[in-house]
């Protein structure tokens, strides 16, 4: 029964992103216009909604369904948490990584913490619904945007412009884990999200 809810929301995600990246750019050949765009973002989200709705509804009693929401959450703030620390590590060091060292580390970070969370966002859309779960993952997913650019940058020999990518990163990861930290799933782990950016004191 979940499998073919699973799938509608992986075709959700996939629509809405389509139908996002189509939006703002000019039209040209080969490229979606700005209605075929919107029509189907409004699909993709609407498929979202639907499967996040037809996964809670088969699961089977009240006490499994907190019992694996509850494990899910943890989870999920367990992945963040790791990002994130590794992410505050990458910037508190910044003036000491070679561009070697920080694209090795910014490569582990993306094939291994980043990649076990991209690959269950599916599960974070259905488990928090689509307001929530975007709330989250717009910080989640400029902070690797920022550290994937850094990478580039530091590859290319502009590690001054790479290491600047960082304190950017930082921010961003920080706002997805108080994101998730405001819904009551990182209660047991204060310490990380609470942390200052840097500058915040005076």
């Amino acid at each position: 029964m979940t499998i073919p809810i699973r799938i509608l929301i992986i075709t959700g995600f996939c629509a809405a992103s389509l139908g996002a990246a189509g939006l703002g750019k000019h039209a040209g050949e080969g490229s979606l216009s700005s209605g075929t765009a919107l029509a189907i973002l409004g699909c993709g989200v609407l498929a979202l909604i639907m499967g996040g709705i037809l996964l809670k509804l088969a699961k089977k009693t009240p006490g499994e369904t907190e019992a694996e929401d509850a494990g899910s959450k943890s989870a999920f703030t367990a992945l963040l948490e790791e990002i994130l620390r590794e992410i505050h590590g990458l910037d508190d060091s910044r003036n000491d990584l070679s561009a070697e060292e920080l694209t090795e580390r910014i490569d582990t970070l993306l094939k291994e913490q980043y990649f076990d969370l991209t690959t269950r966002h599916e599960e974070l859309a259905a488990l928090l619904g689509f307001s929530k779960y975007a709330g989250i993952w717009d910080g989640v997913a400029s902070a690797e945007r920022l550290i994937s650019r850094a990478w580039s940058m530091a590859t290319d020999g502009h590690l001054d412009e790479a290491i600047e990518e960082l304190p950017r990163a930082r921010a961003q990861i920080d706002r997805a884990c108080a994101a998730i930290a405001g819904l009551g799933t990182a209660a047991d782990h204060p310490g990380e999200t609470g942390k200052k950016e840097p500058g915040a004191e005076r």
